[in-house]
């Protein structure tokens, strides 16, 4: 019992840390999406495109953690949680890479979806590993 709550605490803290960057990450790219007009022409446009970039990029690299993290605690759920939530991150990644090269509209809101799907298995890696 001691041994699968250690070996699920990584998981634990992972997931609940990559929760709050991808909500963060959404957050600040509706802001973006709202609020900035491309190409930018302020600085404050800038900040608020600069944040969701930081954000995204920490909340790809937490997601890849975390699959790691879910592959290594030997349990299927958690690792099939995992699984999905770096290939969400991994959809929106290419969304938004799609979408600062072609200005269409339709690859932003490709990202933002894939953000907010993501959320739903890092949150579920959250309540299961408690």
């Amino acid at each position: 019992m001691t041994e699968s709550l250690s070996r699920n605490r990584p998981v634990l803290v992972a997931s609940s840390v990559e929760t709050l960057l991808l909500i963060g990450a959404f957050i600040a790219g509706t802001s973006t999406l709202l609020n900035d007009q491309f190409p930018l022409t302020q600085t404050w446009m800038a900040a608020l495109l600069s944040s969701h970039l930081s954000l995204a990029i920490l909340s790809g690299l937490g997601a890849v953690l975390l699959f790691a993290l879910t592959y290594l605690s030997e349990r299927r759920d958690l690792f099939y949680l995992g699984l999905a939530t770096v290939l969400a991150v991994g959809i929106a990644a290419a969304g938004g890479l799609a979408f600062y090269s072609t200005y269409n509209y339709d690859f932003s809101y490709l990202m933002a979806l894939s953000f907010v799907i993501a959320i739903i298995p890092a949150s579920g890696c959250l309540a299961l590993s408690i």
